[in-house]
């Protein structure tokens, strides 16, 4: 959005400046401007972004991603706070299947 933005202020400086007589004159009063509008146009060219999507629909998109985001967040969490259950679920097992070292160490004199 902000790449689009920038190329669609930019975009009528630009076209004056290929259409001016003295190119040189007028890129040194507009240089900033010119090089910010040639950065946004190869940074949607590069993002595939050609032709230049309307502001409401990079709008609707951005929406929809962020809907995305929240529920694969929502989601994330549930099964993180579920993996931590199990973890601790596993300790307890772990724990109630071990052995103790002094039962192992009683276990291994009794035997000698």
């Amino acid at each position: 959005m902000k790449h689009a933005t920038t190329y669609r202020q930019l975009k009528p400086i630009y076209d004056r400046y290929r259409k001016s007589g003295d190119k040189e004159k007028f890129l040194r009063g507009h240089e900033s401007e010119i090089i910010l509008f040639e950065a946004a146009a190869r940074e949607l060219k590069r993002l595939g972004a050609v032709p230049l999507p309307t502001t409401e629909s990079m709008k609707t998109e951005l929406a929809n991603l962020n809907a995305e985001k929240e529920r694969l967040l929502t989601e994330y969490k549930t099964a993180r706070t579920e993996a931590q259950e199990y973890d601790t679920v596993k300790q307890n097992v772990d724990a109630l299947l071990a052995v103790p070292k002094e039962q192992e160490q009683q276990r291994r004199h009794e035997l000698e």
